[in-house]
């Protein structure tokens, strides 16, 4: 036999077992994508269904409370399903996805008593912010990627920036906004703020580099590796 064809014929053999072991890995991979696509969209309709009752269920008891929704405003239960359903929702590592604050005020000028509940949920939002990045600090400490000493600066850098990071939340989500006329003939307002976790988190340590003085380089620097989160 000429010892071209052989080599033809093992050449084209080798590409066809290359080629079957790729279209096998191509499917296995199209297969598993499926897969957890399919877990992804039961997940998300167990978090709807949860969170469509849980609305509807404190819905019914605002209403008997006498609130009602602004005009303009969806339903009292349609904002709270969009407020479960946040709440609900989690990141890859297990944290929720949204920060999520409720705040509630009592003012004769609607205008003025939705600000200051808006103002309240932010700074309660900023609490839960700190309390992340402090959680990020402790996690570079264990991994003894920073020292326990630049850990203990940063986080009183963090502690005093409770107002800096409220006023830097841009994109808030307002998830809820109801009211309510009392007695006194006084609005009650009450409002839910939600802010993506990741990017509040990153915005609040960008924040917390602006507020520190030019002898803390070195402690910028440290904050720099927590942007990745």
């Amino acid at each position: 036999m000429n010892v071209r064809i052989i080599i033809s014929a093992i050449v084209s053999a080798s590409l066809l077992l290359a080629s079957t072991g790729v279209l096998a890995q191509d499917v296995a991979t199209r297969k598993e994508y499926r897969k957890i696509e399919r877990h992804e969209r039961f997940l998300n309709r167990q978090v709807k269904d949860k969170a469509i009752r849980s609305a509807r269920k404190e819905a019914r008891k605002l209403a008997k409370q006498g609130y009602k929704a602004p005009v303009g405003k969806l339903p009292i239960d349609k904002q709270l399903e969009k407020a479960w359903q946040c709440q609900y929702e989690m990141d890859s590592n297990g944290y929720p996805f949204y920060f999520i604050a409720t705040a509630r005020t009592t003012g004769s000028n609607y205008s003025a008593a939705q600000m200051q509940a808006v103002n309240l949920a932010k700074l309660d939002l900023a609490g839960q912010i700190q309390t992340r990045v402090n959680q990020l600090i402790e996690a570079k400490v264990a991994n003894d990627e920073i020292s326990a000493e630049s850990a203990a600066s940063i986080n009183s850098f963090v502690s005093a920036s409770k107002n800096l990071i409220s006023n830097t939340l841009g994109r808030v989500m307002i998830l809820v906004e109801i009211y309510r006329v009392n007695e006194a003939g006084n609005n009650e307002v009450q409002v839910t703020l939600g802010y993506n976790s990741e990017l509040a988190t990153q915005e609040a340590i960008k924040a917390v580099q602006k507020s520190m003085t030019a002898e803390a380089g070195e402690l910028m620097e440290e904050l720099d590796g927590l942007l990745g989160l």
